[in-house]
């Protein structure tokens, strides 16, 4: 993301670096208690949370923070704590994903949960949301309080709704869509959303930066799948297919069904509630022979196209920061490529 911003006449690597820094500081901050040395708890969690973040990521949604936030000559402290606290949720949700998949490795490292054990991966998880809410309870941050609070619960009614459809083969193209809203696509459009709270735009600008971080997010998360089944496991940061062999069925696997040809064959394999590196071989083989990736393709070039739609509606937005959302929404797609 740094080489995108560096290409456009604003530059935000800046902006970035501070991010990034206060991100560091954030998640080594213990506050009163346990400073004094009474208690040490929180600097190890505190430490293990820093080895989490020192992992590395893209920080798309800081970014979008910021560039949703960004005005000329603005104040940019209130903004960056707003990027930190929404990389901070993103984090421990991604710690706590890999504790309900018991995946084994994220980013090229292996888990907090196969390091430490569950219960501290858990704790972890939860102290980074609770550095988050300190973060955005500012009276400076505390405009973006609401719609990241939301975004939170989005997505635990989104895993909530993965787990309970798991190995399904009923799932449906919508409920698939209304799953990954919840719990990708919500936090997305609550960055650009707090963004654009935080800089006081109107109204009609906010909801119009909350649409387009929705359909980005919907793009995103599509994309996403269809690398699942096309990807290794360097380019995807997890092992490649985990999804299917743990029974989430996304969509290149929902249009896979609908074939007449493969349906029976892959709901037999699901039926079993497990599978096989032959089956998972097989299932991958008929996704790649029918229009099941195509059709997933056509899907997230719809988002994209709605996505982009949407910055006709940031009228209060400088061009070249257009000109990067727009560059965004052409980069989620290009990781196909």
């Amino acid at each position: 993301m740094s080489t995108l911003v560096l290409e456009i006449a604003i530059d935000f690597q800046p902006l970035l670096e501070k991010a990034e820094q206060r991100l560091q500081e954030a998640v080594n901050q213990g506050g009163a208690y346990g400073t004094s040395g009474t208690c040490g708890t929180r600097g190890t969690i505190g430490n293990l949370a820093a080895q989490i973040i020192k992992a590395g990521g893209k920080r798309l949604r800081p970014l979008l923070v910021i560039l949703s936030g960004w005005k000329e000559d603005g104040d940019c402290d209130s903004l960056l704590d707003v990027a930190v606290a929404a990389e901070l949720l993103h984090t421990a949700s991604l710690i706590h994903d890999d504790i309900i998949d018991k995946a084994d490795n994220r980013r090229g490292i292996p888990t907090l949960n196969v390091i430490k054990g569950q219960h501290t991966a858990v704790i972890t998880g939860d102290y980074l949301f609770a550095r988050a809410l300190t973060l955005l309870s500012e009276q400076n941050t505390n405009r973006a309080l609401p719609c990241l609070i939301q975004s939170i619960e989005s997505m635990c009614e989104g895993i909530i709704e993965e787990i309970n459809s798991v190995y399904n083969p009923a799932i449906t193209e919508q409920d698939y869509l209304s799953r990954i809203d919840k719990k990708t696509a919500s936090l997305v459009a609550a960055c650009c959303e707090a963004g654009a709270r935080i800089r006081e735009a109107s109204p009609p600008e906010v909801d119009a930066h909350a649409a387009f971080g929705h359909n980005l997010g919907m793009c995103f998360q599509i994309v996403d799948d269809i690398l699942d089944f096309t990807a290794d496991e360097k380019t995807l940061g997890k092992p490649a297919d985990s999804d299917f062999s743990q029974g989430i069925l996304t969509l290149p696997v929902i249009y896979l069904l609908q074939d007449s040809n493969w349906s029976q064959p892959v709901r037999r394999i699901l039926a079993k509630r497990s599978c096989t590196n032959d089956e998972l071989s097989y299932v991958k083989k008929g996704i790649h022979k029918t229009a099941s990736l195509q059709l997933a393709y056509e899907k997230a070039l719809q988002y994209q196209d709605k996505a982009k739609a949407c910055l006709a509606s940031f009228p209060t937005t400088p061009e070249p920061v257009r000109s990067i959302f727009h560059k965004l929404t052409e980069m989620v797609m290009e990781r196909i490529k």
